[in-house]
């Protein structure tokens, strides 16, 4: 390894680490509401049925939940704690893509590859507000490993042993996110197969006995989740599922066909641009699997009713293999345009930018946006003379090593601030009580109860502590002992529609909480 692939890997550590220790709050709507769930299940004492202000929360597999909730009995309810599995799932992804691209390609590969997928802008960010998905990169990565190991081993021992692996990676994966790992899987290998003519008993055999053992692996906690909350199973295969993939009433559907290409080269930038290159026409075996993997998820998850970013995540380590390959080759390698490296580089100062102009909106950040832009606008041909020599892969990684480092420590700050309850939740503490009902405007409860001491969140239920769409606002309630909580980047949407006591300037990220029977609707 060479000294500058040594000190991109400790950029790389220190990009997925070092964030981890500074103090941001918790943010909505996931990343609370998952940390709040788990801490649940430490306080309960209950590791098989996740729960949010005591009911069951059926959404999610436990899996990710049983890593929160491990780290905070570990290390106390902390943002670190709950922050740990992201960074923790994200080395491990970048781990298990090196360990492929060295099965499929030799050696020379693995670091790249691994490199790649661990800078790639997406996968990245994900580790920052961690979720679920991240769970399925690792484990779908090593599974497809194990079935290629299978399928080339030369006694039946060696068949066995990577059956077993790709079993235990696929029963990890339906206790992280149900069956969606084995679809994955499933339509990679199948077109893999199709493509080219690769029609093996052995490699049926192995994938069918792989799937038994993952199910064996994943039934024990789905049928207690069954036995707590009858109705479990069919909620979550069918509605969740199925739904998910051919129905167009879930929560994320409505989104067009071509909804993850952008995604696609967003989020694997900068090396989508080395593995745009590869020809398939020249792909070998091993490289056809790789890109019948990619092709395949792409179109399954292009063509589901549902659709989100990051559940095109299992795919990206497929990017990182076919960039690795022509890293790995030195002729390969110049190709890379030194403009990769200058566009990578601004990434984090044109996101500040807006998230302190356009996004917050507030005078003082547009403000600091007028100041900031004229100066990158001044340091673009300094920057690019300085880039105009990075061309090298190994530069590459650098710059774009320090690129996420830099927006780990400066931008996700910005973005948590807007988006957590922390405030609130310090607020009551403060007060010492618990209104009757306390109603949360267009803002998720998960790090407001995160937050709350927990004397103070110890036997809420759902009708006390509610998120409420300013739309539904006025509804008739009884006004007694309610408090109205609005974030104050919400208080212009719901002044449009009430007339509210008012407010005096709000310090980002605070909120506005005034006495549900002071709000009165506005004539229309």
């Amino acid at each position: 390894m060479t000294r500058a692939r040594r000190v991109a890997v400790a950029l790389v550590l220190a990009a997925y680490l070092v964030p981890l220790v500074v103090p941001v709050p918790l943010m909505e709507d996931d990343e609370g509401l998952h940390a709040a769930i788990a801490l649940e299940m430490v306080e309960r004492g209950d590791w098989v049925v996740p729960r949010l202000l005591g009911q069951p929360f059926l959404d999610k597999p436990i899996l990710y939940f049983w890593m929160e909730a491990a780290s905070i009995a570990a290390f106390g309810p902390s943002e670190f704690a709950v922050r740990l599995p992201g960074p923790v799932l994200g080395l491990a992804g970048a781990a298990a893509t090196g360990w492929l691209a060295r099965v499929l390609f030799g050696a020379a590969t693995g670091s790249w590859a691994a490199l790649a997928y661990a800078t790639m802008l997406l996968p990245y960010a994900v580790t920052l507000a961690p979720l679920h998905d991240l769970v399925m990169v690792p484990l779908v990565t090593v599974a497809l490993g194990a079935f290629w190991r299978a399928h080339h081993a030369a006694v039946g021992a060696a068949v066995v042993r990577w059956t077993l692996l790709a079993g235990v990676a696929l029963g990890l994966s339906m206790l992280g996110k149900g069956l969606t790992g084995a679809g994955l899987i499933g339509v990679g290998m199948a077109a893999w197969m199709a493509w080219t003519r690769t029609f093996s008993l052995r490699l049926v055999a192995v994938g069918a006995s792989a799937l038994a053992l993952g199910a064996l692996i994943a039934w024990p906690w789905y049928a207690a989740m069954e036995a707590a909350s009858p109705g479990y199973l069919r909620y979550f295969i069918l509605d969740r599922h199925v739904g998910g993939v051919a129905g167009e009433a879930q929560r994320h559907a409505g989104r067009p066909v071509w909804y993850y290409l952008p995604i696609l080269v967003g989020g694997t930038w900068p090396w989508i641009t080395a593995a745009a290159g590869r020809s398939l026409a020249r792909a070998d075996l091993a490289e056809r699997l790789v890109w019948a993997w990619l092709l395949a998820d792409l179109l399954l998850l292009s063509l589901a009713g549902s659709k989100l970013p990051t559940y095109l995540l299992p795919a990206f380590p497929a990017v990182a293999l076919l960039a690795a390959r022509t890293l790995a080759a030195p002729a390969d390698a110049r190709v890379l345009p030194g403009w990769l490296a200058l566009v990578t580089a601004l990434l984090p100062l044109g996101a500040t930018v807006f998230l302190l102009g356009v996004g917050a909106g507030s005078p003082p950040s547009a403000l600091t946006a007028l100041v900031i832009g004229p100066v990158l606008v001044a340091a673009l041909p300094w920057m690019s003379a300085m880039t105009s020599r990075w061309a090298g892969a190994e530069r590459l990684v650098l710059v774009t090593a320090s690129t996420l480092l830099a927006a780990g420590l400066a931008i996700r700050p910005l973005v948590a601030t807007q988006l957590t309850a922390r405030a609130l939740a310090e607020d009551l503490n403060h007060a010492g009580r618990m209104p009757r009902q306390l109603l949360i405007v267009d803002e998720g409860v998960g790090s407001f109860l995160f937050y709350l001491r927990a004397d103070l969140r110890r036997g809420l239920t759902p009708a006390r502590v509610q998120r409420v769409s300013r739309f539904s606002l006025g509804d008739d309630r009884a006004p007694e002992d309610v408090l109205v909580a609005i974030a104050g980047d919400r208080l212009a949407g719901v002044r449009e529609l009430y007339d509210l006591p008012a407010a005096g300037p709000l310090p980002m990220g605070a909120f506005h909480v005034v006495p549900y029977s002071t709000i009165r609707a506005r004539e229309r």
